[in-house]
């Protein structure tokens, strides 16, 4: 198997970081619940995007294994988000989708 390779990133409404993640999860296999979330979501305010070892790694380990990366943009109101893995062609635009969908529009 390859290294993962890193994709997918850019940034996205904060408060869309949970549907995000349970929407990348679904692409993956993975089901993403409230101790997942809990897991992000608690991480998440000690991350800082400005930081070299600023960022949060958790693994969603569905058919197609991922690793979903967050880091906080302190001052405002987005999340800076990226993706490791060695995804089929399918996966990898479904996840550059999202992340291109949840970057335009907020998600409540």
């Amino acid at each position: 198997m390859a290294d993962p390779e890193s994709f997918g990133g850019g940034w996205i409404f904060e408060e869309g970081l949970r549907p995000f993640c349970e929407t990348i999860a679904e692409f993956s296999g993975y089901e993403f619940d409230d101790l997942d979330w809990q897991a992000v979501g608690n991480a998440l305010p000690h991350t800082d995007v400005e930081k070299p070892d600023g960022w949060y790694d958790y693994p969603l380990s569905g058919r197609v294994p991922l690793t979903l990366l967050v880091a906080d943009d302190p001052g405002s109101a987005v999340v800076f988000v990226r993706v490791t893995g060695n995804p089929d062609g399918r996966t990898r635009a479904q996840i550059e989708a999202a992340l291109h969908i949840f970057s335009m529009y907020t998600v409540r």
